[in-house]
């Protein structure tokens, strides 16, 4: 399992779905979910964080599930990641999985010009991204760092973020 992480508007999914273009053009078998879209539901759980966690962690259980009885082998996660027993409920849902995590980092003026572009309200995703950014940088949960600055281009960014997984040669 690769877990993609990093402050609001680094370029966690926008990388996620490139690296699943690699993968899918060099034949690899693989499964990508974005964990923000596997927690909604409604009605809502109960107000309960724990519930609400748990919710979370059964549909990545299932979901991996049904992925990995289709052949999949190797999984590419979106979500955040403050610290490593954060991962935890990871292993529970998928116990076999080996978990490496890569942190995107861009300096926060680039963070913040990207979030203005994509989003029409952007005040609070601005606050968060502002509350991730030092915070991701202080705690340093990750196996490896790697740069989603303005000068790279997303296909070089997953593949480099593939290849120094192990998970595909470099191809950029």
């Amino acid at each position: 399992m690769l877990v993609v992480t990093g402050p609001i508007g680094v370029g966690k999914s926008a990388v996620v779905r490139r690296a699943t273009s690699l993968l899918v053009a060099a034949g690899i078998p693989h499964a990508a979910i974005m964990m923000e879209e596997i927690a909604g539901c409604w009605p809502e759980p109960p107000e309960d964080p724990a519930v609400r966690v748990a919710q979370l962690y059964q549909n990545l259980a299932s979901l991996w599930s049904n992925y990995e009885s289709r052949g999949a082998g190797r999984l590419l996660l979106e979500m955040l990641v403050e610290h490593r027993s954060d991962l935890r409920p990871l292993h529970e849902a998928i116990p076999a999985a080996d978990i490496t995590v890569v942190r995107l980092q861009a300096p926060l003026a680039i963070i913040e010009e990207r979030i203005r572009h994509r989003e029409p309200y952007p005040d609070d995703e601005l606050g968060g991204a502002r509350w991730w950014q030092p915070r991701m940088d202080r705690l340093a949960v990750e196996d490896f760092l790697v740069d989603n600055n303005a000068h790279r281009q997303l296909p070089d960014v997953a593949s480099e973020v593939l290849h120094r997984a192990g998970w595909l040669e470099r191809v950029c």
